[in-house]
């Protein structure tokens, strides 16, 4: 008896446990062209993935079996919109009407947003009108080393700390302090805002100029070499801020 009851036991255990352990992953949805470039989209992917939340990851877009509806966010615990291409209002007419409001709504509701280079251009007036304040490219800033839309790696310091970091025409963002949930954490080498996170709603914007997710491809593709290797520490810091209450 005690043993027909012991080896009872222990599979009901392994399937329970299995099965807290896969509904504990949290859903992150990343947008998928074409507001954004395949690159952009399956790095950050990769980087929610190997994050210390172990993100269960979902595209969504157009040509996506989720589209950029209401009914995809439910259930969803952030949503990436990841670099793209230098055309915002082209990227913003793909978003359409619906998909802006869509986006809107989840963060108001209290979602998470995670705006990439394109994506934290975005956030603004230009696109999701969930952050305010002024920005624009980097490019050309008194005393930022780049003058141009190229792909580079510039020096700035993350959380006091200098770093580098792949850059490729990301902006500078508005330092708004009126915002109850302004937090700055990044900045480009002449003191420009590079990375921030803001309120909306009952929700959160978070967002960043340069590009901490590059994989080593990127490098290779430009022929760009990283003094601090590939950090991986800055995009998983960065996730953590994202996910912070």
């Amino acid at each position: 008896m005690f043993k027909i009851l012991k080896y009872a036991i222990i599979p009901c255990f392994v399937v329970l446990f299995y099965c807290v352990g896969v509904s504990a992953r949290p859903l992150a949805l990343v947008y998928r062209e074409p507001a954004g470039c395949d690159d952009c989209s399956s790095a950050i992917a990769k980087a929610l993935e190997s994050s210390r939340f172990q993100f269960e990851v979902k595209y969504v877009g157009p040509n996506e079996k989720l589209k950029l509806t209401s009914s995809s966010f439910v259930g969803a615990s952030l949503y990436v919109q990841p670099g793209g291409g230098q055309d915002i209002p082209a990227a913003k007419r793909s978003l359409g009407k619906a998909g802006i409001q869509a986006v809107r709504d989840y963060v108001a509701s209290g979602g998470r947003y995670l705006g990439i280079c394109m994506g934290a251009y975005l956030a603004t007036d230009f696109g999701f009108d969930i952050v305010e304040g002024e920005t624009d490219s980097e490019v050309g800033r008194p005393n930022f080393p780049v003058s141009d839309i190229g792909n580079y790696v510039v020096p700035m310091k993350w959380k006091g700390l200098p770093v580098w970091v792949y850059y490729q025409d990301g902006p500078y963002l508005p330092k708004n302090t009126g915002n109850p949930g302004f937090r700055e954490f990044a900045h480009y080498k002449n003191g420009d805002l590079a990375a921030a996170r803001y309120s909306f709603g009952k929700g959160s914007a978070t967002l960043v100029g340069p590009h901490p997710e590059a994989t080593s491809d990127w490098y290779e593709e430009h022929g760009l070499h990283n003094p601090d290797g590939i950090n991986a520490k800055l995009i998983h810091d960065l996730l953590d801020e994202a996910m912070a209450k």
